[in-house]
């Protein structure tokens, strides 16, 4: 049964005559009757009568008026939304984020996606990227928004931008009484750092532990990131964090210089091989590369 024979049928049905439905649909008369006479062929029944000058409908005819409305009203929202789908303005984006990118980055790009696409689905995971891996490797996740190592094997991965991690501390910390602090300076303080699964705290450990010295005593352990500036701030502990949450917090914590102690790493996307994205998916993604570094570098007042 062809959509577009019913449509014509619909418009027959209510017209009253093939002409004036043919008027209504900007259709030729003949073209109105080959739809009915195909509808009428498929379904083994009579759905005009006829009426005078005109038709009425048969009872057939109008136990199909009763369904073709719903019918088509059926076929016109599967088609709007195959087709959001299809622009990737509908759809189901399932996308794990670190700590990081969930503070700074998902909330304005989560509000340009919604704005371009009102009808996508968002499943946001938030935790640490070594968990996250997991997550995309069990196929519970489509991408995982995080920190790229430099050598990957397992999965593909996108870089969006350059993310500093470096030693900071209060600003009034006695760290700071010293003019060139050292690693050795360093080694003297107690830390508050994630836990040792975490890549930034193993790259630190190593830093210490390459030069002979004790890695950093972590005398608070925590798989909460945002956590640690508020900890530091008001303790004498020293810490490891990103420039970027060091920027966002001028007032109560200051950066320890050492280049020894200053990691480069690259922030982005990590997705599973050969594994499809959804036009919703591939759309986020594209906005993450033309937004996601000047979000990210930018400082909330």
């Amino acid at each position: 049964m062809d959509l577009r024979d019913l449509k014509y049928f619909l418009a027959v049905a209510q017209a009253g005559n093939t002409r004036r439905a043919a008027e209504l649909v900007f259709r030729s008369q003949p073209t109105l009757t080959k739809a009915i006479d195909r509808l009428e062929a498929s379904l083994d029944a009579k759905l005009f009568e006829r009426d005078g000058r005109g038709q009425r409908l048969s009872a057939a005819g109008q136990a199909l008026v009763a369904h073709a409305q719903p019918l088509l009203h059926n076929a016109e929202a599967v088609r709007k939304v195959v087709q959001a789908l299809g622009r990737g303005t509908a759809g189901l984006v399932r996308l794990g984020s670190g700590p990081l990118g969930a503070e700074y980055l998902l909330p304005r790009i989560c509000g340009l996606l919604l704005a371009e696409a009102p009808d996508v689905q968002l499943q946001l995971t938030i935790r640490m990227s070594y968990e996250l891996r997991e997550e995309l490797r069990n196929g519970r996740i489509d991408m995982v928004l995080g920190f790229v190592p430099e050598i990957e094997d397992e999965f593909d991965c996108d870089a969006l931008l350059e993310d500093i991690v470096v030693v900071a501390a209060s600003k009034d910390h006695p760290v700071f009484s010293s003019k060139r602090p050292t690693l050795e300076t360093l080694a003297g303080y107690r830390w508050a750092l994630p836990n040792s699964a975490v890549a930034s705290r193993a790259w630190l450990d190593q830093v210490f532990t390459s030069r002979g010295l004790p890695a950093p005593f972590a005398q608070i352990e925590t798989n909460s990131i945002p956590l640690v500036p508020r900890v530091i701030a008001d303790t004498s502990l020293l810490s490891f964090i990103s420039r970027r949450t060091l920027q966002a917090n001028p007032s109560h914590l200051r950066e320890v210089p050492l280049a020894q102690t200053t990691l480069v790493r690259n922030f982005g996307l990590t997705y599973s091989r050969n594994s499809p994205m959804s036009p919703a998916a591939t759309r986020l993604i594209a906005l993450l590369h033309e937004h996601g570094k000047s979000l990210f570098e930018t400082v909330d007042s």
